[in-house]
């Protein structure tokens, strides 16, 4: 199937909706983070990690690899300690990582521009879902497992707000992952609502299908596996998206 011509509203060097630019727009629409510099809109596809989830090599591998998939889509990726206290430092920069920031054309709100999206999308050939998919995942989603006790709970996201979860949930169905989502409304505790959240139920399909770039959540992906099923077979996917790998048993 022949790329779906697409205007994202960012400065890229494509006016088609490639993998790569899907990979990012699946990282900026899991965040919904922009930042004024210099009197410009920016926004972001950031890589965050609590304190030791991620070795600083694993860290360093997972930039550098993000950084070429960037170079095809006309991203600035930059490491946490070189963003802190400049003029793209929107003050979420605190935890180990990075982001890829791209200027703003027109787009100025996620919400009103995810019909346009899901339209083209939706339209796209599996390798394009596929690149979104990663890109949500790979920056913001979290593996639910235990690796002592051989546990795989599911892959969850919290999203900004539930339009964006909607549309998430829409594109993950749309390449056959079985999921849960739960708007902000559906989980109130306490009178204290919690941000919308989607479930990836389907673990092992969505690690043979879509995998990781993440070298610090493909590892302890493939722990689990050791101690669950005692078996874990890695397959290198760096044809489709630089460090990927995909996970069977």
């Amino acid at each position: 199937m022949a790329l779906q011509i697409y205007n994202a509203g960012i400065k890229t060097n494509t006016k088609y909706l490639t993998p790569e630019l899907a990979y990012f727009l699946g990282g900026i629409y899991a965040a919904n983070e922009s930042v004024i510099a210099n009197g410009k809109r920016y926004w972001a596809a950031p890589v965050r990690y609590n304190p030791q989830y991620s070795t600083q090599t694993q860290t360093t591998e997972h930039f550098d690899n993000v950084c070429v998939i960037s170079s095809k889509a006309d991203g600035y990726t930059v490491m946490k300690d070189n963003i802190k206290g400049t003029p793209l430092d929107s003050g979420k920069n605190r935890l180990p990582g990075f982001s890829t920031f791209f200027e703003a054309t027109s787009l100025i709100d996620l919400v009103t521009e995810i019909p346009n999206l899901k339209t083209v999308l939706l339209s796209s050939d599996n390798n394009v879902k596929k690149a979104f998919v990663l890109g949500v995942i790979d920056g913001r989603g979290t593996p639910d497992i235990s690796i002592s006790k051989g546990i795989i709970r599911y892959l969850s996201l919290d999203c900004p707000n539930d339009d964006i979860g909607d549309f998430l949930h829409e594109a993950f169905k749309s390449i056959g992952l079985l999921c849960n989502y739960n708007t902000a409304r559906d989980r109130l505790e306490g009178g204290a609502p919690r941000k919308a959240q989607l479930r990836i139920k389907n673990v092992e399909d969505y690690m043979r299908r879509i995998g990781y770039i993440s070298p610090a959540k493909f590892n302890n992906m493939k722990a689990v596996y050791m101690s669950k099923y005692g078996s874990a077979h890695e397959s290198s996917g760096s044809a489709f998206m630089s460090g990927l790998k995909y996970l069977t048993r």
